[in-house]
């Protein structure tokens, strides 16, 4: 697909641009296009043109598109069109977009050619032979059947006369149009940007489409492929399904279970019902049911005496509940499983734990069969990415195929492309590249089609206190918000500590005079700026996300750190700012 600069909000484009548009879409990535732009007519008056097509191997075409009926009357001169629209001669309009194109790249660079000019009547279709339309030259004319064929039509504009330098004519043409922008106009490309990601991601439902007849599925993407969407959508279908289901939704991190919640209350079913658990609040919700009163130790514990109470206390307690012979009268069961970030969810128990009894051959999840009316015949799908496991917890935890041999008709799809990123966040993953990313950036497949955005900002700080870091915080705040970007409801401040205190930022409690608030919290005042610890943000996305407490990429030796690095900066969907300290 082209690469596409918007300019447009999607509630103005006429319907005859949005036809172009989706003409233009087939194009190969060699073809770069900006919808909607700026201008200055001859009596100073600020006007919006339509399409520039850059082909590097041809030109710059300037495009007006008239959808409307295209007829002059002769007697006044005037041009049947849009109500309240200049009705002047479509070249002399024409004419005058095709100067200022020429007037913007020459202030860039002088001397940058060829620049051509055409009226797209994409509603049209002229006779063959036809040297007019309407007093217009044929020549300066795309129809209908000319968008069918645009790339091997867009030669004929530019006499057979080409660029002598196309990566400088490239670069002119971006400096030029690129970037251009004032803060309206780049909200309505950032609100373009999210309604892409959003029909992009449920595009891909098509998958489950494909799927629908297989009951157990293992779906496996990497970060920014869907997962989580899909997960809704699957969670919805299996719930709405025949007379209706319970079903089960399933994930490991907090946040994110809050964010699922948040999913599944937008959507309004037909029937049956979607129950939401973070894994420890299922936890919580099978010992209370069986009457087992129990304490986690506190956040300050000894890392010790945690390690022993999750991986051994925990479970053993809750093995003890679905061995009981009231477990199935206490607990209410689901008819379907499905399970975000699957990869989590240890398949295997301390071998401490497998030597007291049944229900324990498939670790965490023998305890989630437990719950289902029909154990591991039940429909159940999983999604995972076996790359996103922190080192930490070691890649062996899960295992996919030996989970698989315990169902009873298992089948395995894969989401293919990363569909939530700008082009630039994409390319700055893809240099993240080092032992403890490896897996991570094979999983990265791109698109044809990822919609263009911000550079990364990145800030190397020599000074680390917090004070210094606040202060470099709040100017990237300030330059998004003051450029038209976001707002500060759109931000997360992603940091590497687990509590805010002890990160970069300190005792902070207000960000460029807004409070800070952890993910999750309610706010009345939505005016806020949201912040969360790295490692409690998987599955989660953000329109813009600040990542700090990091050293650069380059610098960082250990493979948790590089994890740490990429799974912070892959959270952001259109903005990336990073802080090193």
């Amino acid at each position: 697909m082209a690469r596409w600069f918007y300019n447009r909000p999607s509630e103005c484009c006429d319907e005859s641009e949005v036809k172009v548009a989706y003409k233009l879409s087939r194009l190969s990535k060699r073809w770069t296009i900006r919808w909607g732009y700026y201008y200055k007519d001859n009596k100073g008056l600020r006007r919006e043109g339509d399409f520039l097509i850059f082909d590097p191997l041809h030109g710059l075409l300037v495009l007006e598109v008239k959808g409307f009926r295209l007829r002059g009357f002769a007697p006044t001169g005037k041009w049947e069109g849009d109500p309240g629209k200049d009705k002047d001669h479509p070249l002399f309009q024409l004419d005058q977009e095709h100067a200022a194109v020429l007037k913007a790249l020459a202030a860039a660079q002088p001397g940058w050619y060829p620049v051509a000019k055409a009226l797209c009547l994409p509603n049209e279709v002229i006779p063959e032979g036809q040297k007019t339309y309407q007093g217009i030259p044929r020549e300066l004319i795309v129809d209908g059947r000319d968008l069918e064929r645009f790339d091997s039509n867009f030669g004929r504009f530019f006499d057979d006369e080409k660029p002598r330098n196309i990566k400088q004519h490239r670069d002119v043409f971006l400096q030029a149009y690129g970037k251009e922008g004032r803060p309206k106009e780049l909200k309505h490309f950032i609100d373009h940007n999210e309604v892409i990601f959003r029909k992009q991601l449920t595009r891909q439902y098509h998958l489950l489409d494909i799927l629908e007849g297989n009951q157990q599925l293992f779906i496996e993407g990497g970060a920014g492929t869907g997962k989580t969407w899909n997960a809704v959508e699957k969670a919805v279908r299996l719930a709405e399904a025949g007379e209706g289901a319970d079903v089960l939704l399933l994930c490991y991190n907090i946040a994110l279970g809050r964010f699922l919640r948040d999913l599944v209350g937008r959507r309004k079913l037909a029937r049956g019902s979607i129950s939401v658990f973070q894994w420890e609040e299922l936890a919580r919700h099978i010992l209370v049911a069986c009457g087992i009163e129990n304490e986690a130790p506190l956040p300050d514990a000894a890392a010790e005496e945690k390690m022993r109470y999750y991986d051994q206390d925990l479970p053993g307690l809750l093995l003890e509940c679905v061995r009981e012979e009231e477990f199935a009268e206490r607990l209410p069961r689901f008819n379907a499983l499905v399970v975000d970030e699957a990869q989590d969810h240890d398949t295997a128990f301390p071998e401490a734990l497998n030597e007291k009894g049944p229900h324990t051959e498939c670790g965490w999840w023998s305890i989630y069969f437990a719950l289902l009316h029909e154990g591991t015949k039940a429909p159940a799908v999983l999604f995972y990415d076996q790359a996103q496991r922190p080192p930490f917890r070691g890649s062996g935890g899960f295992d996919a195929s030996f989970l698989a041999e315990h169902f009873s008709q298992p089948a395995f799809a894969r989401l293919p492309h990363a569909l939530r990123y700008t082009q630039p966040i994409f390319d700055f993953l893809q240099t993240l590249n080092a032992p403890g990313t490896e897996r991570l950036i094979e999983q990265l497949c791109e698109p044809d089609d990822l919609p263009e955005g911000p550079e990364v900002v990145s800030v190397d700080l020599e000074d680390s206190t917090p004070s210094a870091v606040l202060k470099a915080v709040e100017k990237i705040i300030r330059n998004w918000i003051d450029d038209g970007y976001c707002q500060p409801e759109d931000i997360l401040i992603l940091h590497a500590r687990t509590r805010l205190n002890d990160s970069a930022l300190g005792s902070c409690e207000t960000l460029g005079g807004l409070p800070l608030v952890e993910y999750g919290e309610s706010m009345d005042d939505k005016r806020c700026i949201r912040h969360l610890s790295i490692n409690r943000a998987k599955g989660l996305d953000s329109l813009a996300v600040i990542l700090l407490g990091v050293l650069p990429f380059q610098k960082t030796r250990r493979a948790d750190g590089q994890y740490t690095y990429f799974m912070g900066a892959s959270r952001a969907k259109q903005l990336l700012g990073i802080v090193h300290s």
